[in-house]
């Protein structure tokens, strides 16, 4: 169901990764998602798993929450990883009239699937652990975007659930009138959207402008001279964290030399 999407929702609970500075957060998550990208090194994955592990179990963070939340995204990267499977030279496993799958398309499809599955669950973690006001104060600081720029992007990604969760009511109320999105041939399915992408994008809209007026009352600004209320400041916890980034850095290049 649409409301099992809980991808972009903070997941309020005290951890040690909540407490951690989202500069430093942004920073580990971003070096990650590199790292990932390197190389396709089995070593290489087995330490970042472990990472992940690692930061996961720090989080306090439900994996159930986390699978339910991404499931959609985890159909899609499956597809991609199978379809890898077809596209590589090599020894012959199966053939299947024009299509063959190899066992370097199968290594190469079990890769691409590990790689995206890792990089979709570290992204996601970063905001089930960061409220959208300190994500934004850690975009801004560190990627040196303007306040206005790191607010809208912070938006964006807190409006994924919100969406979801309006398309399914707009559904169960097409569906009530007697609405079959069911049936028919995907041509005829699409046809039926046509009665639910029209009220979403309406719906949207209307929340976008809700949201602007909401924020003009308040006088925000995200330009220079606006204060915190919270100031991002490092304490000895962000030290640590900035020193097991470093131990992982080096030991993943040790990886990718060795192997």
């Amino acid at each position: 169901m649409m409301k099992d999407i809980t991808w972009g929702q903070y997941h309020s609970v005290d951890s040690m990764i909540h407490r951690i500075d989202p500069r430093v957060k942004i920073r580990f998550t971003i070096i990650y998602i590199i790292l990932l990208l390197l190389d396709r090194n089995l070593p290489l994955f087995l330490f970042l798993t472990t990472v992940f592990a690692g930061v996961w179990a720090c989080s306090r963070v439900p994996m159930r929450k986390m699978i339910r939340g991404t499931k959609g995204v985890f159909i899609f990267i499956l597809i991609c990883s199978i379809l890898n499977a077809f596209t590589m030279h090599g020894t012959t496993l199966v053939k299947l009239g024009v299509l063959t799958i190899t066992k370097e398309g199968l290594i190469k499809a079990g890769f691409v699937f590990w790689r995206m599955l890792l990089l979709i669950l570290m992204s996601s973690l970063l905001m089930y652990t960061t409220t959208p006001t300190r994500l934004t104060d850690g975009m801004e600081k560190c990627m040196h975007l303007s306040g206005g720029v790191a607010m809208g992007i912070t938006i964006a990604l807190r409006f994924v659930p919100i969406l979801f969760g309006e398309l399914e009511r707009i559904m169960k109320a097409q569906m009530a009138r007697g609405a079959d999105f069911k049936k028919g041939n995907p041509v005829v399915r699409l046809k039926k959207l046509r009665t639910v992408i029209l009220p979403l994008f309406q719906n949207a809209i209307s929340r976008a402008g809700h949201l602007g007026d909401a924020m003009d009352s308040r006088c925000y600004t995200g330009g220079k001279g606006r204060t915190k209320l919270h100031p991002l400041v490092y304490e000895r916890r962000d030290m640590v964290a900035y020193v097991c980034m470093l131990a992982m850095v080096i030991a993943s290049v040790v990886l990718i030399v060795k192997f």
